[in-house]
């Protein structure tokens, strides 16, 4: 059972920033909840509480990476979660600029990683290429 301290805690407020990109389209599918089930168990969030996350998404506030590296993982994370199901959406689009937005990334430099990703849409794509638009 998640405890008032776990709505505060910086992984935990990551995950939920992924699960909301999850389901900006609202629907979550097979693939979606098998890439959010991988990189959870990687960073440490055991399968009940991703559950629990899911549960009380709407309890979980944005919390601000600490680092431009941080915040332009945080950023190449939503986009890889966009792209999972192999369908770019206009609503998770929409969360992506709102999230850049958040993160402090120059909305020019949001679009030009948006446009690349949408060219990439059936391809993967890699860290250093969004790090290196984003720069």
């Amino acid at each position: 059972m998640l405890q008032f301290s776990d709505y505060f805690d910086e992984k935990k407020c990551y995950v939920a920033t992924l699960i909301k990109m999850a389901n900006a389209d609202d629907k979550l599918t097979a693939a979606e909840n098998m890439w959010l089930g991988f990189v959870t168990v990687s960073m440490g969030v055991k399968p009940s509480e991703l559950d629990e996350i899911k549960t009380n998404i709407d309890k979980f506030n944005f919390q601000l990476p600490s680092t431009e590296k941080d915040r332009f993982f945080l950023f190449f994370r939503v986009i890889q979660l966009m792209k999972v199901d192999l369908n770019i959406d206009e609503k998770e689009l929409e969360m992506c600029r709102n999230l850049g937005s958040r993160l402090n990334i120059n909305r020019e430099k949001v679009d030009q990683v948006l446009s690349f990703v949408k060219s990439k849409e059936k391809e993967l794509i890699q860290f250093e290429d969004v790090e290196s638009l984003l720069k």
